[in-house]
């Protein structure tokens, strides 16, 4: 919230420069509207779509409003690159069910458009809200920007401020990750993020907080990265979808949620295997904790809830080790946490990859093949330890042979690391090489069942290769 709260403030600011103000208002948008109405002839509601299944409702309402008084709705699409329900259209009436066939349908509609050229606020004609006190007496007006205490939401204990949101801030961040990848390009290479992750990095590389908020259009991004792919190659080969695949799995989570309402749950979600995950408050109260023994997995926890962004490697090591890796706790408990504490958390994006992951959708069904081992996962981008001891700063003594795996230390190289695991930080919960046999037998038994029961299996995304599951979790090719 303080983030989005900084994106307003910053385009309040912009607003002041040219003598307007933005004028943020609480209450239902209809109601809102219905007020405003009385008091101002309004010819025309321009809104950006929000694609998302679970605001389609409230949009709904509003645009039923807008036509029974005659005023004209214009809705752009700005959050994405295409129109998720031209991409239905285009599929014949259902989201795409591959990747493969997500790129074929969208190639069909043609590239996305280019971004406008922005507003020019010289230009536009600001009103004064305060000057219509009969209109004040019937809203609740924000006199400024508010702050989350203001709207009921209290920081938590131990988190730092570290990303501040707004476009002037993002634009620095963008043209920095440019510059980024027109030097891959360069060194012939792409996606530089996976290429070299760097998991310490704050703050980071990503954009993804700025474009879930729209300080920086996603079509900006989309092209200025192929615009210096084309200017680096001479467009040969011409740019494509590979070297923006990030952002086209972005596009692909909001057409298959587009019209699913129930894409955040197991129970009532047509795409999602309904697994019988386990319960167990215990595990679940570890997790959440920072505290399963397992360092790599509690650096993660901690720097989510205490800055409230991860590493896409790390946001896979979560995802699996709470589910179908070692713990077999229902995805939905991820989700949730994501969506509290992430500042870039979209709906359907984090719904699609905790799917995903925990092989409930979008992945072979039921497969666990896959199992990353979270006592050695983290060594191939970071073999040193050095996020570990950033963030779990009671094993910052260890030496990096025992770093992701401090209990196998001797006592001796306990003591003088001045951390015994047991007392000063945790054995770990569960020992993941019997975890994950044991998992993968259940899902195993679950496919049998499955078979045995004469049900057709859930037409759910599958990856269109294997190569394509490694590329997902940012995984070696050797792995």
């Amino acid at each position: 919230m303080a983030f989005l709260l900084e994106c307003l403030e910053d385009l309040d600011t912009q607003f002041w420069y040219h003598g307007g103000k933005l004028n943020l208002v609480e209450g239902d948008p209809v109601e809102v509207l219905r007020k405003i109405s009385k008091h101002f002839s309004i010819d025309k509601l321009c809104f950006d779509q929000d694609c998302e299944s679970i605001w389609h409702k409230r949009d709904d309402a509003v645009k039923n409003f807008c036509r029974t008084h005659g005023i004209t709705v214009e809705e752009s699409i700005g959050a994405t690159l295409w129109d998720p329900l031209e991409i239905i259209e285009a599929n014949g009436g259902s989201p795409p069910l591959t990747y493969s066939q997500f790129c074929l349908v969208t190639d069909g509609i043609g590239q996305p458009r280019r971004p406008v050229a922005d507003a020019q606020l010289t230009d536009v004609q600001f009103v004064e809200l305060e000057s219509f006190e009969n209109l004040l007496s019937e809203l609740t007006v924000f006199p400024n920007i508010p702050t989350p205490q203001m709207l009921g939401i209290e920081k938590e204990n131990g988190v730092d401020k570290i990303y501040r949101g707004g476009e002037r801030e993002a634009l620095k961040y963008f043209y920095r990750r440019i510059k980024h990848e027109r030097e891959s390009f360069l060194e012939g290479a792409f996606l530089p993020n996976r290429l070299e992750p760097d998991i310490l990095v704050n703050p980071p590389k990503s954009l993804s907080p700025d474009i879930k908020f729209g300080c920086i259009s996603v079509k900006k991004f989309y092209w200025a990265v192929l615009d210096a792919w084309d200017e680096v190659n001479d467009d040969h080969p011409p740019g494509s979808y590979k070297i923006v695949s990030q952002l086209i799995w972005r596009e692909f989570f909001y057409a298959m949620s587009a019209k699913n309402p129930f894409f955040g749950e197991m129970a009532r979600n047509p795409i999602c295997i309904n697994i019988p995950w386990c319960e167990n408050d215990d595990y679940l109260n570890l997790f959440i904790g920072g505290k399963t023994g397992y360092p790599f997995i509690d650096a993660g926890i901690r720097q989510l809830k205490k800055e409230g962004w991860v590493h896409h490697i790390i946001r896979n090591a979560l995802s699996m080790f709470l589910t179908r890796g070692d713990l077999w706790l229902s995805w939905e408990h991820g989700l949730n946490m994501f969506l509290k504490y992430l500042i870039d958390a979209d709906w359907s994006v984090c719904a699609g990859n905790w799917m995903w992951v925990s092989s409930s959708a979008f992945e072979k069904s039921l497969n666990a093949s896959v199992s990353l081992d979270p006592g050695v996962y983290g060594s191939h981008v970071d073999p040193e330890g050095e996020y570990i001891r950033k963030y779990v700063p009671e094993l910052m003594k260890f030496p990096a042979k025992y770093i992701y795996e401090p209990w196998k230390a001797s006592a001796a190289i306990q003591e003088k690391a001045d951390c015994v695991i047991g007392t000063d930080y945790p054995v770990p919960m569960v020992v993941h090489q019997e975890a994950s046999v044991r998992n993968r037998k259940m899902m195993e038994e679950l496919q049998e069942i499955h078979r045995n029961s004469g049900l057709e299996e859930p037409s759910h995304i599958k990856p269109s290769d294997e190569m394509e599951i490694k590329n997902f979790f940012g995984l070696p090719v050797s792995f």
